[in-house]
């Protein structure tokens, strides 16, 4: 009995002895989770810009329609579903395969560019045929017409303005060296990407939110162009050059209003098949035309009229 008594009292003591420390350490406690608070709290502040960016950014590729997850694919399938098509004949299966196909998964906007890119190089063809326009050929304009379409016809202009001005001071640099070919060629691309690096390193001190969004595709898109503007230099005249690099960069940007024009997408979804007629009749109209280009005729008009 005195055992139990002792072991009683010195279980109490031991108790009380530390009740201070526990108190202590629960009025202690709640700092570190002020700190916390506080950090969080600082971390959030400074992620606000970063926030605001992020959205840009996302609204950017939401509005591109070579953006494979961005908003225009959902409204142009939403569009699909919207509209539905009557049974299947023989002037609608390309829309039912279509349809099949973007329910599986296969991007709408993908298919949009797929049925609008023969569209595109008809009309660049017509305005060569009929106006009289050059630039490079009717694969680089059109090619080109995607690449601002992705990026924005400003962004795309700066980035093009970027890669000109870094390849014509490499070539003046590498003029006075006796490289062959290659090695050279080589070593411009290597200022060009230096360049282009430094075009996007400098895109948020100069507020170019939409510009750190852009994919390597049109990148590459632009250096080709840029490739021809240099080999048209070495060629022909710098007068000459300009032109056709203007040339094609305002056959392109036609074209790229075109493709981001929201009622001939959906044009060419809900009409494929009148859509792709309707490019062989333009290629074929454009091939019987045998008369003088307009610009010949404005070069000529003197000689005509007399």
């Amino acid at each position: 009995m005195l055992t139990r008594l002792f072991l009683f009292l010195a279980l109490s003591f031991t108790l009380v002895a530390h009740s201070p420390q526990l108190t202590q350490a629960q009025t202690e406690s709640p700092a570190p989770v002020a700190t916390e608070s506080a950090t969080s709290t600082e971390s959030a502040t400074l992620a606000t810009p970063s926030a605001e960016v992020t959205q840009k950014i996302q609204e950017k590729k939401d509005s591109d329609i070579t953006e494979s997850g961005g908003k225009q694919k959902s409204i142009l399938a939403q569009y699909l579903e919207e509209n539905p098509i009557e049974p299947l004949t023989w002037n609608n299966f390309l829309q039912h395969a279509i349809r099949q196909a973007v329910g599986e998964g296969v991007p709408a906007n993908v298919i949009v560019l797929v049925l609008l890119f023969p569209l595109i190089a008809a009309l660049i063809a017509s305005s060569r045929h009929i106006i009289g326009f050059r630039g490079f050929g009717i694969y680089i304009p059109a090619v080109l017409a995607v690449a601002l379409a992705s990026t924005g016809i400003l962004e795309g202009l700066i980035i093009f303005l970027s890669i000109i001005v870094t390849a014509l001071l490499t070539k003046r640099v590498l003029k006075k060296t006796k490289m062959s070919y290659l090695p050279r060629t080589g070593l411009l691309i290597w200022t060009v990407s230096l360049g282009i690096l430094a075009l996007l390193m400098f895109a948020p001190v100069l507020n170019l939110v939409t510009l750190m969004s852009v994919n390597i595709f049109p990148i590459l898109i632009l250096v080709l162009l840029s490739e021809n503007f240099l080999d048209a230099l070495s060629r022909t005249k710098p007068a000459d050059a300009v032109a056709l690099t203007l040339e094609s960069l305002s056959l392109a940007i036609v074209s790229s209003f075109i493709l981001g024009f929201e009622q001939v997408q959906k044009f060419a979804l809900t009409e494929p098949e009148l859509l792709l007629i309707l490019t062989v009749v333009i290629n074929i109209v454009v091939a019987k035309f045998a008369g003088l280009r307009l610009s010949e005729f404005l070069r000529f008009r003197s000689i005509i009229e007399e």
